[in-house]
């Protein structure tokens, strides 16, 4: 953890921090112990691993270096807590390569991430990540067929006008959401519309040509590249203003897991899609936060954007404060403005983010098709009346 943010942090939340990672390091085994010692609030911790979705990482290593230090009940609960999210990830696996091969019998290329997929590639296990859902990228010229193929298997699109065809074609969702209630599945469709947190959209087919191969309970399934995964979970981490520990979790575990990544590949495609500072943040954050070590060259760009380093250290004390304390609508405004570099740029993006309609503001009001951009109107007053 950065000397900067030690400070004031509860040590429940110092032990999760330590113990939000798969691998260890030396004195970290010794330094969860010394954090065990003291008193330490387990209802709160245990609760706050669930926010933040590390609790099978906070079990595995206070299993590994202070079982003993566990008072039994709370021992217990975390053993069969971590017991059932293995449970559920296996379930949703098993669902994954179904829908998966689904989509291979209608030669439709497609790529799962986040869930599974991340857990498999960056942590080598798939039970140590919780997920709730399945998230697939696909292309939009493809959502036609897919979405066909979803409805004849069980699945139930969460608002099934989107894709008729008299749907005006401005409104589009943050992503298509279907749910399979005899499977107690949720799946999420994303293509390059919906993934609109990219200041420039992805060309999704380039994704897909450098996609490779993971293996998934013994069936290899394709995922995004390690350089073009880490581009991914740094955009959706910004999107959600990086409000949960296991996101960082994340971006550390796939850079650890690939020493050989290409940096250079990485820059260049942030750049492309004008993600440079979106980059930088995730990487900060894992580094003060997780004590990952980034190649000198990393090391200093990311330390060079004064902007991302700030956003960090903000971010960072949020997170680690006991009680943390959710954006304004003008704080999540600024935030998304300094996202992108460029002043003209950054206004740009979050004024367009900002106004965009999705799935709330249609929750909200079901207008008529030719009052549909009326919805550009209502929502800056919904997120105000929201966020405060």
């Amino acid at each position: 953890m950065a000397p900067s943010l030690q400070r004031d942090v509860c040590p429940e939340k110092k032990l999760l921090l330590y113990c939000a990672r798969s691998r260890t390091r030396p004195g970290l085994a010794q330094t969860i112990r010394d954090l065990t010692t003291g008193e330490i609030d387990w209802d709160f911790l245990l609760s706050d691993a669930h926010e933040h979705c590390v609790l099978p990482l906070l079990e595995r290593q206070l299993r590994n270096a202070a079982p003993d230090a566990i008072p039994s009940v709370f021992a217990e609960r975390l053993k069969q807590e971590a017991r059932a999210n293995a449970v559920r990830c296996l379930a949703l696996l098993a669902e994954l390569i179904r829908v998966m091969e689904l989509f291979e019998s209608r030669g439709v290329p497609a790529i799962p991430y986040k869930g599974p997929a991340i857990a498999a590639q960056a942590y080598g296990d798939i039970t140590l990540r919780e997920f709730e859902d399945l998230d697939i990228v696909v292309r939009q010229r493809d959502l036609a067929a897919l979405h066909e193929a979803v409805c004849g298997v069980g699945y139930e699109p969460r608002f099934p006008w989107i894709h008729s065809s008299g749907r005006p074609a401005s409104l589009i969702p943050g992503e298509y959401n279907y749910a399979n209630s005899e499977r107690r599945v949720v799946l999420e469709l994303h293509t390059e519309f919906t993934l609109r947190h990219f200041p420039i959209a992805p060309r999704l087919d380039d994704f897909i040509e450098r996609a490779v191969k993971v293996d998934l309970g013994g069936r290899e399934v394709a995922t995004f590249s390690p350089e073009d995964a880490l581009l991914f979970l740094c955009v959706h981490g910004a999107k959600d203003f990086w409000q949960k520990l296991v996101w960082i979790a994340d971006i550390a575990e796939l850079v650890q897991s690939f020493p050989a990544m290409d940096w250079s590949a990485v820059r260049r495609r942030s750049a492309q899609l004008r993600a440079e500072r979106m980059l930088d943040l995730g990487l900060a954050l894992a580094a003060d936060l997780l004590e990952v070590e980034l190649p000198p060259e990393i090391e200093v760009q990311v330390r060079s954007d004064a902007v991302a380093g700030g956003l960090a250290a903000a971010l960072g004390a949020n997170l680690l404060a006991r009680d943390s304390k959710p954006m304004s609508a003008r704080e999540r405004f600024r935030f998304r403005r300094q996202l992108v570099p460029g002043n003209a740029a950054g206004w740009h993006y979050a004024s367009r983010l900002a106004l965009a309609p999705a799935e709330d503001d249609w929750l909200l009001m079901r207008l008529p098709r030719p009052l549909t951009p009326l919805y550009f109107l209502l929502r800056p007053f919904r997120l105000l009346r929201k966020y405060g």
